[in-house]
């Protein structure tokens, strides 16, 4: 597989946004090798940007953008983004929902700071589809059902709509990953028809199901709350907690407090807590050199090969080739 420099995903990152940084770790040059594998930013002539990635990660790859105003559409097939923007967390992909394919649109109704947290040795395949504001307010929408709600969606800052992608969304995120070898101008055509197709299924979604309130915006004392019961399970990863002591301490029922906790961090409660342990255990093999039963039994597993399939399945490797040699 190729390699791409941090240049090279600086002078991509030109396309969305501005004041691209790498926080950590110091690669010393631009021309420092940041991922494996293939990664391309496209400005389409329909004014829509496409992101395609399917490659590892070479390091805990921690970057910044700020990104500007709009729609992203983000389909991922394999691993997870770990991203924060405005202040709010947000876990996507497969690494993160225990396997289920999810498709997300996050609206952006001004440029705000995103950071990204990628995990060495992870391998992501993705393909995410980002619509300016301009385009969604002028004629981009024309024919599209349920506009105004589209609309309404776009200028609600940090609103997100997830979504259980259909076989055909899969399938043409597959071929731009995976795109039939043509001439340039077929090639071109192709990723923009592509990337056109998926922008108008995910639309659809939201004009479905965006009034919903699982699905919809989490008023700002909800967001508080749940990131008062993020801080509680913090504190007690290594208890033995139910939903309902959750709850309770929470001031809430079960029901509420799931329904909210997903619509805030895009998972259940103890798809988070089992998360959160799996990167820990994955912490402890890195940098403690701890066996992969030590670090299963530090994850809440009875049973080394069901921590190792459920390992592979959040970072896409088995534990044993993460663990630090001669611990």
């Amino acid at each position: 597989m190729p390699f791409v420099s941090q240049g090279d995903i600086a002078r991509a990152s030109a396309l969305c946004g501005t004041r691209f940084a790498v926080l950590a770790p110091d690669l010393c040059d631009e021309g420092a090798a940041a991922l494996r594998g293939r990664y391309q930013m496209l400005r389409l002539r329909s004014g829509l940007t496409l992101h395609s990635t399917d490659a590892f990660d070479m390091h805990d790859l921690t970057t910044q953008l700020e990104h500007k105003e709009g729609l992203t559409i983000s389909l991922f097939l394999d691993g997870m983004a770990d991203v924060e923007l405005g202040g709010r967390r947000f876990l996507l992909g497969p690494g993160a929902t225990g396997g289920t394919l999810e498709g997300a649109v996050i609206a952006r109704a001004e440029p705000h700071l995103f950071r990204r947290q990628g995990r060495r040795g992870t391998r992501v395949r993705k393909v995410n589809v980002s619509l300016p504001l301009d385009w969604v307010e002028g004629d981009g929408l024309d024919g599209l059902g349920g506009q105004k709600k589209v609309r309404t969606f776009s200028r609600d800052h940090l609103a997100h709509v997830r979504f259980r992608p259909s076989a055909r969304l899969v399938s043409l995120a597959e071929q731009v990953l995976r795109p039939t070898v043509h001439g340039p101008l077929l090639h071109a055509l192709q990723l923009e028809s592509r990337a056109l197709d998926m922008a108008a299924e995910a639309l659809a979604e939201i004009a479905a199901v965006e009034t919903r309130p699982a699905e919809g915006t989490v008023l700002p004392r909800d967001q508080r709350r749940m990131w008062e019961v993020h801080d509680f399970l913090e504190s007690r990863l290594d208890g033995d907690l139910t939903l309902e002591d959750v709850a309770r301490a929470a001031g809430m029922s079960a029901n509420s407090l799931q329904r909210l906790f997903r619509s805030v961090f895009g998972m259940t409660v103890f798809e988070y807590v089992r998360r959160r342990k799996l990167e820990r255990a994955r912490h402890a093999l890195e940098e403690d050199g701890l066996t992969v039963a030590q670090a299963a039994f530090l994850a809440g597993y009875n049973s080394s090969a069901n921590f190792a399939t459920a390992f592979r399945r959040a970072f896409g490797m088995p534990p044993k080739s993460v663990r630090r040699k001669g611990g």
